[in-house]
């Protein structure tokens, strides 16, 4: 589908085209294809996306990449594809200030968290506001991904500008699991000795 498009335009622009052509019209319905296959997984339109040279880093309307729709819909194929392109902005924040691993980590997607940190995502990113991937698993009860961001460096201590830690978001989400960890990590001495 994706290059059926791409030709389209360009015979719609040319009556002999020497080159692909790709108004802005076009562009945007590019866009949305991309996006819609993000979400979806479609891994077959994501490579010819690629293929035909658009910006890995594109933003839509909100600012999310394809890369933080890709982890925040669940679909680690997608994201797996879009870390091998090159020049991928891992720790690409939207207009609320979400990276991909936040995305994942609100949604409970381990697994790709998991591979976003193996690809060098930044475990304590935070939003303009303070908030870090690990509130984000905390504010959703997201025990498993609790347990996997504290083993990958996340700093239980966090604090957002309205004075939210991760332990007090899962108190007031009522997350048992997730305050035990929380209070665990957050006793556990630090790398220095602290």
């Amino acid at each position: 589908m994706f290059p059926t498009l791409v030709v389209l335009a360009a015979l719609s622009t040319s009556p002999q085209p020497k080159a692909v052509v790709i108004t802005p019209d076009v562009a945007a319905k590019l866009q949305e294809i991309a996006f819609q296959a993000a979400r979806e997984g479609d891994l077959d339109t994501l490579r010819e996306y690629f293929a035909a040279g658009r910006p890995v880093n594109e933003t839509n309307k909100r600012g999310d990449t394809l890369l933080i729709v890709a982890a925040y819909n669940g679909q680690p194929k997608a994201v797996a594809l879009i870390l091998k392109q090159t020049k991928v902005e891992i720790d690409a924040r939207n207009k609320m200030g979400l990276t991909a691993l936040s995305a994942a980590a609100f949604k409970g997607e381990v697994n790709i968290a998991k591979a976003l940190v193996e690809a060098k995502a930044d475990v304590n990113a935070a939003s303009e506001s303070g908030q870090t991937a690990l509130m984000f698993a905390a504010l959703a009860g997201r025990e498993k991904m609790v347990e996997y961001l504290l083993t990958a460096g996340a700093d239980p201590k966090a604090m957002d500008k309205a004075g939210n830690t991760p332990l007090t978001l899962a108190k007031g989400q009522g997350a048992e699991g997730v305050q035990k960890l929380l209070q665990d990590a957050s006793q556990a001495p630090t790398k220095s000795g602290k």
